[in-house]
């Protein structure tokens, strides 16, 4: 079934759950309900959380690693195609044919067809946890056609780097996803960082969390958010399993990049650094 998109306006739906450990049939399963539960609203994007079908467990990433066409590709394919959607599925630890491990995304249109794949480029590395032990980066920014227009990809980590999000920018991104698994006590960071992605750039940000205490120490925060190119949060979900929803005008991002100019008025030749001797 294909719906076509006849204006600029899309509809956004991301999906806020608490994954289960290492339990992907109760991770597909809570979310095949919420998205039934809100058909209703005929989304144009879904957008997952980071690592949706198993949660962070750093020690299990390998265990329950798999291969792009794996039981969570199907799962995804299968899920564009019922909701004539086109899908980020948030991620996945990814088992590549050379064995090493990455944090993938990939990007599903309304016929449940891949049209889109990024790999994590920033790995973790605070509070005793370090991705880079488990995990092998992306190297590759990626900004994907769909049929509303381009969406650029992120993961959770990538947030803190605005030169990646430039780049989405500059490629002609309109919507950035950044499926995440975030945990408290950085939620400020998480809000904050969001809304800042999206005002230098003029895009719109679309920021999916898992939520809920994962272990004895770590607690998602949720507060998935949709934010439009003016940086106001237009859509949050709180801190407990849902959706977060909204409509967005996606011309809005081509009128305020004319009338506000930010990104032609760089100045690239002034941004070298002068030593300046008394």
């Amino acid at each position: 079934m294909t719906r076509k998109v006849s204006t600029k306006k899309i509809r956004i739906l991301g999906v806020q759950i608490n994954s289960k450990i290492g339990d992907k049939d109760a991770n597909f399963n809570k979310i095949s309900e919420l998205l039934n539960e809100h058909s209703w609203y005929k989304p144009d994007l879904i957008v997952l959380p980071e690592v949706f079908n198993t949660g962070v467990d750093h020690e299990l990433f390998k265990k329950m690693a798999e291969p792009v066409g794996g039981v969570s590709t199907d799962f995804l394919s299968s899920l564009a195609k019922q909701h004539a959607a086109n899908i980020v599925g948030g991620s996945f630890i990814e088992k590549c044919p050379d064995g090493s491990l990455k944090n993938t995304s990939l990007v599903f249109d309304r016929e449940g067809q891949i049209i889109g794949r990024y790999s994590k480029i920033h790995l973790f590395s605070y509070y005793g946890i370090n991705e880079g032990k488990y995990l092998t980066a992306g190297d590759k920014a990626v900004v994907v056609n769909t049929d509303f227009g381009r969406i650029g990809l992120s993961i959770c980590y990538d947030l803190r780097f605005p030169e990646l999000y430039r780049t989405l920018a500059l490629a002609g991104a309109e919507v950035v996803v950044c499926p995440a698994a975030w945990p408290y006590p950085r939620h400020d960071h998480w809000i904050t960082l969001s809304k800042a992605r999206a005002i230098e750039n003029q895009f719109c940000m679309v920021s999916v969390n898992q939520c809920g205490k994962t272990a004895p120490e770590w607690t998602n925060l949720g507060h998935s958010m949709v934010i439009d190119p003016w940086g106001q949060v237009v859509a949050c979900a709180g801190s407990n399993e849902g959706v977060v929803m909204s409509e967005i005008d996606l011309d809005r991002v081509s009128r305020l990049r004319e009338e506000f100019p930010v990104l032609s008025d760089r100045n690239l030749d002034a941004y070298t650094i002068s030593e300046f001797n008394k």
